[in-house]
């Protein structure tokens, strides 16, 4: 999870002087108008390549609450046009399309990356095709419309152009994972088969099969497919050299999650520590390390140190995004919510509930990270050791209202329904 918190910073009294019983503050300069918005929505148009569009994009995200105002009235006038022609031509559209993904307007990047695909398909461009079929996939992704990712999916495969053709086994693979997630996971195994015989094994097909393999809950055969994946990475003729490191960290990261699945700790935290050798400047591997210990009650001095130096390293790590002009101020100042949830969490084990409940408490304060039944789960553990079991009820009533993200958090969902009931039995 890449949690983050927000830190609003009242501008009358932290910059303006402001005393109590003094004069009252300067009023906060108004944002631009919906006309003026407008103005600026139709001006994108001007963009004619890839570049100059994401160069916008970046601009433009640097205020977000601008932007998302911007793409609600670039919305009503795309809605609202009776032109033939639609009112954003594809580099405008592309930049209202991603604005409204990043600020979760579903409905409106559906309409632009759908508008954008539309005109690329007129052009007859693969590239541009693919960038909107590619957007168009993953915004129903997030949306958990499987069926319409397929069906994306199956369109994109049809596209011609090299562009198209470089991306059509990522294309497939995003297709075949829609299936798994419909429920399907048995059809999802047999579209790999062919694919599987004819590459006679290939490894990127085989992770597929992990990962459809770990979605229907056959975590024993998702771990033996991974390690063939491992065996056919490091075998392979085709990659180069220095590309398999990398391949292969990536697969005993997803290794780790299964033998944590399999209740086998051992074997994930002794990957996570050969991890850490390999890449020592890596965030996530000290984090996962360090709350799998403390999570199983193992090594809780040197899991604290470990969840602090991955909070201290993402905070290295986002300083220099700043500094490279790949992010804006606000996220350089957020602090990864699974990583203060893990600190909390360590803490809490440590019977530390006060400084634990800071953390955690910061952590469900991440609008997009922090809403995760597990963090919350934690926050209402640490309340009840404090003795706020009211609160630690109404926490966990909110908790149960969030989407699972794993089937972790289906077995979670179950454990805090009867945590809560016993402490709402307790408060009689």
């Amino acid at each position: 999870m890449a949690a983050r918190l927000r830190v609003l910073l009242a501008a009358a009294v932290l910059g303006l002087g402001f005393v109590a019983g003094a004069a009252q503050a300067a009023p906060v300069p108004a944002g631009p108008s919906e006309e003026q918005l407008k103005e600026k929505a139709l001006k994108l148009n001007e963009l004619t390549s890839l570049e100059a569009a994401q160069a916008r994009l970046t601009e433009l995200l640097k205020d977000k609450d601008t932007a998302k105002r911007l793409v609600a009235v670039a919305f009503k006038v795309q809605k609202n046009t009776k032109d033939k022609e639609p009112a954003f031509k594809y580099h405008a559209a592309l930049v209202l399309a991603k604005i409204a993904h990043n600020t979760k307007d579903y409905d409106a990047a559906e309409a632009f990356y759908d508008s954008c695909a539309d005109q690329a398909t007129k052009l007859q461009s693969g590239k541009m095709m693919l960038q909107a079929y590619e957007g168009l996939m993953d915004v129903y992704w997030e949306q958990k419309k499987f069926q319409a990712v397929e069906d994306v999916a199956n369109k994109l495969l049809e596209v011609d152009g090299k562009e198209a053709e470089n991306a059509r086994m990522f294309i497939f693979e995003k297709m075949v994972q829609a299936k798994a997630k419909q429920g399907d996971t048995d059809g999802a195994l047999r579209m790999l088969e062919g694919p599987l015989a004819k590459s006679k094994g290939y490894w990127f097909f085989l992770q597929i099969k992990g990962w459809v393999q770990r979605e229907a809950g056959k975590t024993d055969d998702a771990i033996g497919t991974y390690e063939e994946v491992l065996d056919k990475i490091e075998g392979s003729k085709d990659l180069k050299e220095e590309a398999k490191p990398k391949l292969k960290k990536s697969i005993q990261y997803i290794m780790t999650g299964l033998y944590v699945d399999n209740k086998d700790v051992d074997k994930a935290a002794k990957i996570l520590q050969q991890l850490i050798k390999e890449d020592p400047d890596n965030p996530t591997f000290y984090n996962d390390l360090g709350f799998i210990w403390a999570d199983n009650d193992l090594k809780m001095d040197e899991s604290e140190k470990l969840i602090r130096k991955a909070l201290e390293l993402d905070t290295v790590q986002r300083k220099k995004l700043l500094e490279e002009g790949k992010i804006d101020a606000d996220t350089a100042k957020k602090d990864n919510a699974a990583y203060l949830d893990s600190l909390g969490w360590v803490l809490f084990k440590n019977k530390k509930y006060d400084e634990a409940k800071k953390y955690l408490e910061l952590a469900t304060k991440d609008d997009d990270e922090g809403k995760h039944i597990e963090i919350w789960d934690h926050l209402a553990d640490c309340l009840v050791a404090l003795g706020k079991k009211k609160e630690a009820v109404d926490i966990w009533q909110k908790s149960l209202k969030f989407e699972d993200v794993s089937k972790r958090d289906a077995e979670r969902r179950k454990k805090v329904t009867e945590k809560m009931k016993k402490v709402k039995a307790d408060l009689k």
